[in-house]
């Protein structure tokens, strides 16, 4: 599967916003499989009608890049790098396509009882 084709079935499911802005959480595709992003910065390019999207990648550990992209491709329109394809696009968190199904009831917290600081649980020692 092309992560074209991935992104268009990922977009039944998720709700993706129509503009990428900085602070946005971003899905990011290439060739390893799909990570988490968080968009750091917007910068007009040299180029006209490019931009420097500056991201944090969310992996272990984090990683800084920064891409040089158009408008649309910032927006979800797939890509190449070193003739690699990739994507990015924002998720929108506020919405949802499909509800969550509900299993059953809430799981029902318990306080479990500390012992003291000198484990013994006796108050004297």
């Amino acid at each position: 599967m092309t992560l074209e084709e991935m992104l268009a079935e990922l977009r039944n499911k998720i709700t993706f916003k129509k503009n990428t802005a900085a602070g946005d959480v971003v899905l990011v595709g290439m060739k390893p499989g799909l990570f988490y992003g968080v968009v750091l910065d917007i910068k007009p390019n040299v180029k006209k009608e490019w931009w420097d999207v500056s991201f944090k990648l969310l992996v272990m550990p984090p990683v800084d890049i920064t891409w040089i992209l158009r408008t649309p491709q910032m927006n979800g329109e797939p890509f190449t790098i070193g003739g690699e394809e990739h994507f990015m696009i924002a998720i929108d968190m506020g919405l949802q396509k499909q509800p969550l199904k509900k299993t059953g009831a809430r799981p029902v917290l318990s306080i479990v009882k500390q012992d003291d600081d000198n484990g013994s649980g006796d108050e004297d020692a």
